[in-house]
């Protein structure tokens, strides 16, 4: 009778650690994916061109092009922070809103509207009179302002507060501290020309660019672009009146294929 217990006992051990086993090894979807925003004025919806773009949980960033279209790594749960000159920065944070399957979806930025105190002008001011009132002008500060003034406090005390005596000291002949220095500036200056690269690329090709040459805009001018998928090599070697011929070439198949998939539908 004993046997028969220990028996059944230890098959309903055994039984509970394989399903527990079978959840912890459920495999986990990636759920990073690209997607397609438009900054936009609160007020007018006017496009919001060159504003900077950071995903904060996956430390990305980018920057909207002049009829303010941007695309992001994006998933569930992460905060992103939108900064143009002359609006207030937004924080957004993906609860589930934001898919791939719609083409883009629509961010707004409230414009900064700053009062100033009334200036008066005599004849007998000069204009070095003048810079001196303007540089001395007191703004108020925005909760932004002061919610960032407080972040950098905080991280100046943490910093302040951290042994920075690890780092790599000199050895025999050249220094090994100086080594780890060059390499650390060899990254920051490789960095740099990757961002100057890419500035030249978007400056040559963009949406603007795109929708004066084809009077696209909206969804159309997004699926064209997605059609062109021009390298960033081809672009910084090619001319501007490249680009642009290469353009209205792929435009005529474009405009082919989407009479097409027009007629199919009908």
């Amino acid at each position: 009778m004993r046997k028969w217990f220990l028996l059944l006992t230890l098959v309903a051990f055994f039984a509970a650690n394989s399903s527990l086993r079978a959840q912890v090894l459920l495999p986990v979807p990636d759920s990073l994916r690209a997607i397609n925003f438009r900054v936009t004025d609160y007020y007018t919806h006017k496009p919001i061109g060159l504003a900077h773009v950071m995903n904060i949980t996956q430390k990305k960033g980018c920057i909207s092009d002049l009829l303010g279209y941007f695309s992001i790594p994006f998933k569930l749960g992460d905060s992103l922070s939108i900064t143009a000159i002359g609006y207030h920065t937004k924080h957004v944070l993906n609860w589930g809103q934001f898919n791939k399957d719609t083409l883009f979806f629509e961010l707004t930025l409230t414009p900064k509207v700053y009062q100033i105190e009334e200036v008066k002008i005599s004849r007998f001011s000069t204009y070095d009179r003048f810079l001196r009132e303007f540089a001395n002008l007191k703004l108020a500060k925005t909760r932004a302002t002061e919610q960032q003034e407080v972040i950098q406090l905080y991280f100046l005390k943490i910093t302040k507060g951290l042994d920075l005596r690890n780092l790599p000291q000199p050895t025999m002949g050249l220094s090994f501290g100086k080594d780890w220095y060059q390499k650390q500036n060899e990254k920051v200056a490789e960095t740099i020309e990757k961002d100057r690269k890419k500035r030249i690329a978007e400056r040559k090709f963009n949406a603007g660019i795109v929708s004066r040459l084809t009077g696209l805009t909206g969804n159309e001018l997004l699926e064209f672009m997605e059609y062109l998928k021009f390298d960033e090599n081809y672009i910084l070697t090619s001319t501007d009146y490249e680009i642009r011929e290469r353009i209205l070439e792929r435009y005529k198949v474009f405009e082919k294929i989407t009479k097409v998939k027009r007629n199919t539908k009908d």
